[in-house]
């Protein structure tokens, strides 16, 4: 077994969906478990939740994350039980980016749980918008430990 623990980082875009295929597929190869992560968008403290939530409303910001986390789930749900029907244990990892970057987020994850693969889609941005703040995928590849596959 070359790959022990895979990792699908998932954002729910077409790409995502097409990668959450090849992960399946190389899952089931090699007998790997395949852990599903989304991370969630980090609240913007100068937006309208952020800005309660600095003056003590936390139940708008809870409800805000339970929102998202469910959408993320209704995503990831399809792959993980056509992951179950091949045979593939599975988890579902949803994150909150607190630290205002989703690929330091995504890095400490994989560091923390031994990730032997990354499997992800390309976002597909803009030649010049990735030239000004860069692509999640460029920097996982740039700052994970393992190898990283992206899907187009």
């Amino acid at each position: 077994m070359l790959f022990k623990n895979i990792l699908l980082a998932f954002d729910g875009s077409t790409a995502s969906s097409k990668a959450a295929e090849y992960a399946i597929y190389l899952c089931k190869l090699e007998g790997s478990p395949l852990t599903f992560l989304h991370v969630l968008d980090h609240i913007k403290q100068g937006g309208v939740i952020g800005l309660r939530a600095r003056y003590g409303d936390t139940n708008l910001i809870d409800g805000y994350k339970r929102a998202r986390t469910q959408d993320a789930e209704k995503w990831i749900k399809p792959f993980q039980e056509r992951a179950t029907t091949e045979g593939i244990k599975s988890t579902i990892a949803i994150l909150d980016d607190e630290k205002n970057s989703k690929v330091e987020t995504i890095v400490q994850f994989i560091q923390k749980d031994n990730i032997d693969l990354v499997i992800m889609g390309s976002r597909g941005l803009s030649k010049f918008k990735q030239m000004l703040v860069g692509s999640i995928a460029s920097g996982i590849i740039s700052h994970s430990k393992c190898p990283v596959l992206v899907i187009r």
